[in-house]
C-alpha cells in the first residue's frame, strides 16, 4: 500500500481526515496490517523561496567562473546544494562516476532557508553583485523570516 498524507491544521479539519483515514484503513487491512504515523507537519519550500534561490543562480552564472570554467545556473545549484547537504559519488554503470545530489523540491522551508543563506554568503564572499530579482526576492524572504 502506498503512503498516504493529509495535513490537519484546526479542529474543524479532524473529522473529515479521520473519516477518510478510516477508509484507507479499512481497504488496506485486506492486504495485511497497516501502520499509521502521526507526525508534526513541516511546510516544504515556498514558491518565493523557489524563485529567490534560482534568481541567486543566475546572477553567481553570469558573473562567476568555478576554477576556470563558466557553468549554468543548474551547476551552480548543484555545486552550493552539496554546500547544503553534501552528495554522494558512487561508480556509474558503464564506468566513471554518478553523483547522486540533493533534492530540493523535497526540502523543508527552514532547509531551504539555510541553503539560501548560503548562496547569499557564497556569492557575496567571491563579489556578486545581486540583480534586482535577486534582491527583491531576498528583501521578502528575510522579511517573512522575522
Amino acid at each position: 500500500m502506498s503512503e498516504h498524507v493529509k495535513v490537519i491544521d484546526g479542529k474543524v479539519s479532524i473529522k473529515p481526515v479521520l473519516d477518510w483515514a478510516y477508509q484507507l484503513i479499512t481497504k488496506g487491512l485486506a492486504g495485511g496490517a497497516v501502520e499509521i504515523a502521526i507526525r508534526r507537519h513541516e511546510e516544504g519550500r515556498s514558491n518565493e523561496q523557489n524563485k529567490k534561490s534560482w534568481a541567486m543562480y543566475t546572477d553567481i552564472a553570469n558573473q562567476l567562473e568555478w576554477h576556470g570554467v563558466k557553468m549554468e545556473k543548474e551547476d551552480w545549484k548543484v555545486l552550493l546544494t552539496n554546500e547544503w547537504k553534501p552528495q554522494s559519488i558512487i561508480p556509474a554503470i558503464s564506468g566513471g562516476f554518478c553523483v547522486l545530489n540533493a533534492k530540493t523540491s523535497k526540502a523543508k522551508k527552514a532547509e531551504m532557508a539555510d541553503l539560501i543563506e548560503i548562496v547569499y554568503s557564497f556569492g557575496s564572499s567571491h563579489g556578486v553583485v545581486w540583480s534586482e530579482p535577486a534582491i527583491a526576492c531576498y528583501a521578502e524572504y528575510k522579511e517573512s523570516q522575522k
